[in-house]
C-alpha cells in the first residue's frame, strides 16, 4: 500500500509520466496484493484536478444562467406594452372581483391630465432598478458627445432614426441612468411619445414614471415653458415618427426629416438650442417584414396609420418572444446649434435653423459611420 501511495504521488507530478516499478520495494512485498498494486501503479495515471474541473463547469453554468436572466429581462422590457395589455385583459375577464376597479382605472387612463401638463409623474429612483444593468449588459449602450452640454441650458434633442420601437431614445432620455442625464447631472431630459401610449393600462404608468410625456404641441410647449425654468427641462423628440418606423430595415439610414419642422419652431419659440442625435444600430434591433410600397404589408401599415396616427409593424426578433437581436447601441450627440429666441418665427428663420440641423446630423453620421456601422447604407432623406 505504501508503494501504491508513492506511485499515485509520483503520478500526480505530471500527466502521462510512467512510474518506477523497482523504487523502494518494501519487505514482504511478494504477495498477490503487491502484484495488483504494482499493476495498477504501472498504468499511466492522468492527473485531473477535480476542483478545477467542477469550478469550470460551475462558471459555465453561472454564465448561462446570467445570460438567460439578462435576455429574459430585456425581452420583458421590450415587450412590456404587449404584456401589460394582456395582463389587463386577463384580470378583467377572469378576476370578477377586480372588474369594477379595472374599469374605473381605464376611465382614469383616458382622463388623467399628467401626460399633457409638462411635468408628468416622474420618479428619479427608476434608474436604480436592476433592469438597467441587464439592458446595459445586453446592448452595451454607448454615448458620445461632440461638445459638452450646459445643465442650466434648455435643449431640444432630435433623435434619429426612429427604429421599430425607439428603444435607444428610451434609454437616452428620462430616468434610466444610461442616458444624457447621467453624463450631465442637473440636466433634465423629457422624452415624448404618441398620446396612444398613455391609453395602455399599466404600461402608461411605467412610461410616466420614466419621465415620458405626450408629443402633442400643447404638451411640448408646457415642457419648454418658462414656468418650469427651475427644472431646466429639455425635450427629446423622435423626429421621424411612425412614418419613419416603416423604413427601419436593417442596415438602412432612411429618415423622414425634410418635412418635419415643427420641433424647430418650438425650439425657436422657447429659445432652446437644437441638438441632433444619431443612434447607430437602432434599425438592427429587430427585422421588419418586407413592406415595400405597393405590397400587402405596406398597404396594411398605411391603413392603420391613417386611422390611428400610428401603425402596427410586422417584424420579428431572435425568437417567438420577440427577443431583440443583440447589438451594440451607440448614440452620438452632435454639437448644439445656438438658437435666438423668437415667439413668432418666420418660415425663413425656421428653414435656416432646420438646414443647420440637417447639416450637423449628416456630419455626425459621416464621421462615425465607418467605426460603428461600416456596413450601413449612406444616410438618405426620404421626405
Amino acid at each position: 500500500m505504501v508503494c501504491a501511495q508513492q506511485a499515485l504521488s509520483a503520478g500526480s507530478k505530471g500527466v502521462g509520466t510512467p512510474l518506477n516499478k523497482d523504487a523502494d520495494r518494501p519487505a514482504g512485498s511478494d504477495g498477490v496484493g503487491y502484484q495488483w498494486s504494482l499493476a495498477l501503479a504501472s498504468m499511466w495515471i492522468p492527473t485531473v484536478d477535480i476542483s478545477d474541473e467542477w469550478a469550470a463547469r460551475f462558471a459555465r453554468f453561472s454564465d448561462f444562467m446570467q445570460d438567460t436572466l439578462t435576455t429574459s429581462m430585456v425581452t420583458l422590457w421590450t415587450t412590456s406594452p404587449l404584456w401589460a395589455l394582456v395582463l389587463y385583459v386577463y384580470l378583467i375577464v377572469y378576476v370578477k372581483a377586480m372588474r369594477t376597479a379595472l374599469l374605473l382605472y381605464l376611465v382614469y387612463c383616458f382622463c388623467d391630465p399628467r401626460p399633457y401638463d409638462g411635468v408628468g409623474r416622474r420618479f428619479a429612483c427608476i434608474h436604480k432598478l436592476p433592469l438597467w444593468k441587464h439592458v446595459n449588459a445586453y446592448f452595451q449602450p454607448k454615448m458620445l458627445f461632440e461638445a459638452p452640454l450646459n445643465p442650466k441650458q434648455k435643449y431640444v434633442f432630435g433623435s434619429h432614426p426612429h427604429g421599430v420601437i425607439s428603444y435607444v431614445s428610451q434609454l437616452i432620455a428620462g430616468t434610466t441612468g444610461l442616458g444624457i442625464e447621467s453624463h450631465f447631472p442637473g440636466l433634465v431630459v423629457r422624452g415624448v411619445t404618441m398620446p396612444a401610449t398613455f391609453a395602455i393600462p399599466f404600461f402608461r404608468d411605467w412610461a410616466l414614471a420614466m419621465g415620458c410625456l405626450s408629443c402633442d404641441r400643447s404638451s411640448i410647449r408646457r415642457i419648454l415653458s418658462d414656468r418650469h425654468h427651475r427644472l431646466h427641462q429639455s425635450l427629446l423628440v423622435v423626429v421621424g415618427g411612425a412614418e419613419e418606423s416603416m423604413l427601419a430595415h436593417q442596415g438602412s439610414a432612411d429618415l423622414i426629416l425634410l418635412k418635419r419642422r415643427g420641433f424647430v419652431r418650438e425650439a425657436i419659440r422657447a429659445g432652446c438650442d437644437l441638438v441632433p442625435i444619431y443612434n447607430f444600430n437602432e434599425n438592427s434591433i429587430y427585422q421588419l417584414v418586407d413592406n415595400r410600397p405597393g405590397s400587402l404589408v405596406h398597404r396594411f401599415e398605411m391603413a392603420v396609420k391613417s386611422l390611428f396616427g400610428f401603425t402596427i409593424l410586422l417584424f420579428h426578433g431572435r425568437n417567438v418572444f420577440f427577443t431583440p437581436y443583440r447589438t451594440q447601441l451607440v448614440s452620438v450627440v452632435g454639437r448644439p446649434i445656438p438658437v435666438q429666441r423668437n415667439y413668432n418665427p418666420t418660415e425663413d428663420e425656421i428653414k435656416q435653423y432646420h438646414d443647420l440641423y440637417v447639416e450637423e446630423l449628416v456630419r455626425v453620421y459621416k464621421k462615425y459611420k465607418p467605426k460603428y456601422a461600416p456596413d450601413a447604407a449612406d444616410i438618405r432623406f426620404v421626405a
